[in-house]
């Protein structure tokens, strides 16, 4: 048997637990990811200020404003991607950057924005979907207005608020959070992560013919977790199921820790991926073949298996 009901206090306890762990002063908050977290926050945003109808954004590669952006133009509100001179202070709701890219881990420096905006009221929503793994300082200095929401993995993300910050909780107090969550959110919070630098720079400067790096000059501001490649005549996913069956590698569902992994309309089904391409300076093409490789794994023994398989997908394509 059962009682069709959960712990109306789960979620706030699991909050104070992971912020003692943090040694955190600021409020923190965790949600089922960080599509989900942006979606509640601004939707919390357009309740509390109904009457400011414009969000501005400055964002990388991703769908994460996609469900938001159609809901709350139902409402009147109106998304800017980038700063223009219409910006008035009253009727701003949100300003939202991406600290690093959700695809490819580039970094992204939006500080003469911020900068422009910092003696304004305006709330200011920072995205980290890499970078809290590597470097969470930008956690502990925010100032009344920030809100920054880190990605954990597809399952968790942690919001963090500044004193002004007092949003509506919708959905996520009415999830069934159990200490499964804590333990798994504890884990990846403390979770060791590492940058291959030095491996990834030699990889990506010797491809064999028909694959060029996705970053054209090195060093790059990006994560040094993962070698970026495109293939100019395959598609990624092609590439990552050849590799998978002549290595008998195992198949990593969408969103999970992968040693590749590829952004492939085939894979995903996504294509708001698709659609930006040509606003960052990139095609469809380039897109389709990319092949991100974790940089673990890069040894002279996987560049020889990148070749062989890329040798082999040319066969097939013949």
């Amino acid at each position: 048997m059962r009682i069709d009901s959960r712990n109306p206090v789960a979620w706030d306890e699991l909050n104070s637990r992971i912020r003692m762990h943090l040694k955190c002063h600021s409020k923190v908050l965790v949600y089922p990811g960080l599509h989900h977290a942006l979606f509640e926050t601004c939707l919390g945003l357009h309740m509390r200020f109904p009457a400011k109808r414009r969000i501005y954004a400055e964002l990388g590669f991703g769908d994460h404003l996609k469900n938001i952006e159609v809901e709350l133009a139902k409402k009147g509100v109106r998304l800017k991607a980038g700063m223009d001179d219409e910006f008035e202070e009253k009727s701003v709701l949100t300003y939202i950057h991406d600290f690093d890219d959700a695809l490819t881990a580039e970094l992204y420096n939006h500080m003469e924005t911020l900068k422009g905006i910092s003696q304004t009221k305006v709330f200011r929503i920072h995205l980290a979907h890499h970078m809290f793994h590597f470097n969470r300082k930008f956690t502990t200095s925010l100032t009344d207005f920030d809100i920054c929401i880190c990605s954990l993995d597809r399952r968790y993300a942690l919001v963090f608020y500044g004193e002004k910050v007092n949003l509506p909780h919708l959905a996520v107090t009415e999830l069934a959070w159990d200490q499964a969550d804590e333990k798994n959110i504890l884990e990846l919070i403390d979770r060791p992560a590492e940058q291959y630098r030095e491996a990834i720079a030699g990889f990506e400067s010797s491809l064999p013919s028909g694959v060029v790096p996705w970053f054209d000059k090195f060093p790059y501001p990006r994560l040094y977790d993962r070698a970026l490649v495109s293939l100019k005549n395959h598609d990624g996913a092609a590439f990552v199921e050849l590799f998978r069956q002549k290595f008998n590698s195992a198949e990593i569902p969408l969103g999970e820790h992968a040693p590749l992994e590829s952004v492939s309309y085939c894979r995903w089904h996504n294509d708001s991926w698709f659609q930006q391409a040509v606003t960052m300076g990139r095609t469809a093409e380039d897109l389709q073949g990319l092949v991100a490789i974790d940089g673990c794994i890069i040894n002279e023994s996987f560049k020889k298996q990148f070749s062989q398989v890329l040798e082999e997908l040319n066969q097939l394509s013949q």
